[in-house]
């Protein structure tokens, strides 16, 4: 399985590099001025770095071992949009960290497809970024993602990206902007800055988010929780797709005693939804059904990449990625039991109180003690793989001789996220966690740096 691994990446790399030597020699490559596709920090944001796309010379030292910075974003199509949020995060990321060159990757094929279609714009999905790093010889890669909340979307993200982890010196990967607790606080400050003159007695301000089936849409109903808490009692949060729905936020507001309403997005981009779920005049956008009602209503296309809080907190989460420790296998920890002292959990709900590391034989194995006993069994794995798995690969929960609840987990690897599913003995359900157990406890001498 380690060998396809690593020859799937090594074949679509092949492809590609055929595949640009074919447009090469086809057509010269366009001037970057009238590529709006690209970020102004860079050239091209797809084509490989060379000094000249239909000359067969080998990239310059310095091109070929600059770190990228690869930009994931959702993508839009509508362009007044495109530049001003996913173009300005790029450009903040560029002035941030010159020593990288930023390139630029959309995840929906959708979009991709159509500026291909409708403006000859080629933009990267994440496969084909990843492929043509591979090509140009790029040994240090940071993706960072853009999107609001660590959904599918980012899942499918870190899916597309495993297989190419040992075609890279390093690889590093930034974190969506609601990803930690405060995160919420972060963003909050940034919202209510860029929304302080709509801030009124009177005034609701309503942000419209994407929402979402996953687990992660939890994100939407804490970041309303985190408002009312910090005294923003007029702020409002729902979504499209998911909750909390427009009816909820219709009932919050007028509850609110509010008269006049302020619709923004809750996205990067002010695209499709925000223009047309959001602010247009058709009979089941938010801005009718708040107008029908007898609000006051005032739509703001401003998409979230615009605010600068918002550049930063994507810059800040490039550079907790950046300064991350690299992975640790097994085979480079000496045998022994350590006390590991530091265990990031996704979830406030999975508290891990005590780990006890045992490293044997080219194994790991960590023995959590957990807070409370809400969880009977886990699962190295998703929700959804749990449910699909037969019983007897479940992790059933052990008592300590002090009557604590334990798991023994297998780990694979340290400093790296582990997806483990959690069994609620209240909610009979499985809840997905993301774990990730540092070296810290382990003392330096004890590990070989490869």
């Amino acid at each position: 399985m380690k060998i396809l691994k690593k020859l799937v990446p090594l074949l679509l790399a092949f492809c590609m590099l055929l595949g640009v030597a074919g447009c090469a020699a086809a057509e010269p490559n366009p001037e970057p001025t009238n590529n709006t596709n690209a970020p102004t920090a860079t050239d091209n944001t797809n084509a490989p770095t060379t000094p000249d796309n239909n000359q067969d010379t080998e990239p310059s030292t310095t091109d070929e071992t600059k770190p990228v910075l690869l930009v994931v974003s959702f993508g839009t199509s509508y362009n007044e949009t495109r530049d001003i949020t996913i173009g300005a995060i790029e450009t903040a990321l560029q002035n941030a960290y010159p020593e990288y060159e930023i390139r630029r990757a959309f995840t929906a094929q959708t979009i991709i497809d159509i500026l291909k279609d409708r403006e000859n714009l080629d933009i990267d999905n994440v496969t084909q970024a990843m492929s043509r790093l591979v090509v140009d010889g790029v040994k240090d890669v940071v993706i960072q993602p853009t999107h609001v909340i660590p959904g599918a979307e980012y899942n499918d993200i870190l899916d597309e990206i495993a297989s190419y982890a040992n075609q890279f010196d390093s690889m590093k990967i930034g974190k969506p902007l609601l990803s930690a607790s405060e995160d919420y606080d972060t963003l909050i400050a940034s919202i209510t800055e860029e929304t302080a003159s709509y801030n009124v007695d009177g005034t609701a301000i309503v942000f419209m988010g994407h929402g979402t089936h996953h687990e992660a849409n939890s994100a939407y109903t804490t970041l309303q929780e985190k408002l009312i808490e910090a005294g923003y009692t007029n702020y409002f949060i729902g979504t499209v797709e998911a909750a909390p729905s427009l009816d909820d936020v219709m009932a919050l507001v007028e509850e609110s005693g509010a008269k006049k309403v302020v619709l923004l997005p809750l996205m990067i981009v002010a695209g499709d939804h925000a223009t047309n779920d959001m602010a247009s005049d058709e009979e089941d956008s938010w801005k009718t059904a708040f107008i029908n009602a007898g609000y006051e209503v005032e739509c703001v296309l401003k998409g979230l990449g615009e605010y600068s809080g918002i550049q930063q907190m994507v810059i800040d989460h490039a550079k907790a990625a950046m300064e991350s420790p690299d992975p640790i296998v097994a085979s480079q920890i000496a045998d022994g039991t350590y006390a590991l002292t530091n265990i990031s959990s996704s979830s406030s709900m999975f508290k891990i109180v005590k780990c006890d590391l045992t490293v044997a034989d080219g194994e790991m194995r960590a023995v959590i003690t957990m807070s409370g006993d809400g969880y009977d069994k886990v699962f190295v794995g998703t929700g959804e793989e749990a449910a699909a798995a037969s019983e007897d690969t479940y992790i059933l929960a052990v008592s300590d001789s002090e009557g604590a609840v334990t798991f023994e987990v297998p780990l694979e690897a340290l400093n790296v996220e582990m997806d483990l599913a959690a069994w609620s003995v209240n909610k009979e359900k499985w809840y997905d966690r993301t774990l990730v157990f540092y070296t810290d406890g382990i003392p330096t001498e004890s590990i070989t740096v490869e």
